[in-house]
């Protein structure tokens, strides 16, 4: 049985990231934000996103840079978003915690409506998951997903222990930019393309 998740409905909760592999994903994050941004038609320059948390839960803030965001050593939720006049906006929702790592990449259109989501889970066990979700122009989704080894990223069955993490490791998808947990604390003049 491998690990395919095609229609389930997901709820975020953003990153979890270990310590332990934090200097790895960090690097990769980067990466994959940039080519991710690129497909959405947004030139993602890492050190220009702005930049929220919510390290209180449920209480999204902006901060300068991510260096400002207060520590919190049982979860950490962290989003960036990039857009430059008449584009697309791409937003990388992350967290932190002690046994978990998630990030979500969502692609917004002019008009705020969700056109592509990337999500990647991993676990301190040694496997992952990972989703990719496409909508057309009428909304209809389309889900690619499997689960993975940590070590060298190879395709494997769903481990056992998979569905005692299910709600963890599940992506809300919001399907309009306004839906967004943070949507209120963006710049005027983001919120106000939309």
């Amino acid at each position: 049985m491998t690990c395919t998740f095609t229609d389930a409905v997901r709820t975020l909760w953003v990153v979890i990231l270990l310590p332990s592999i934090l200097p790895i994903r960090a690097s990769a994050s980067v990466e994959s934000v940039a080519d991710f941004a690129q497909r959405c038609g947004v030139s993602a320059v890492i050190a220009s996103a702005h930049v929220f948390s919510d390290h209180d839960k449920n209480r999204w803030k902006q901060y300068a840079s991510p260096k400002q965001i207060p520590a919190n050593e049982q979860w950490s939720g962290t989003a960036y978003l990039w857009s430059t006049r008449k584009s697309p906006l791409v937003i990388d929702v992350e967290g932190l915690s002690e046994d978990f790592s998630d990030s979500a990449y969502y692609c917004f259109d002019y008009s705020g409506k969700l056109l592509s989501l990337n999500h990647e889970f991993r676990t301190a066990w040694g496997w992952g998951f990972a989703e990719k979700r496409q909508f057309d122009s009428v909304g209809k989704e389309t889900v690619e997903s499997h689960c993975f080894s940590t070590k060298d990223r190879t395709k494997i069955p769903r481990p056992q222990g998979a569905n005692d993490v299910q709600d963890t490791m599940t992506v809300r998808v919001y399907k309009t930019l306004s839906d967004v947990p943070f949507f209120w604390v963006l710049p005027d003049g983001t919120r106000s393309k939309f």
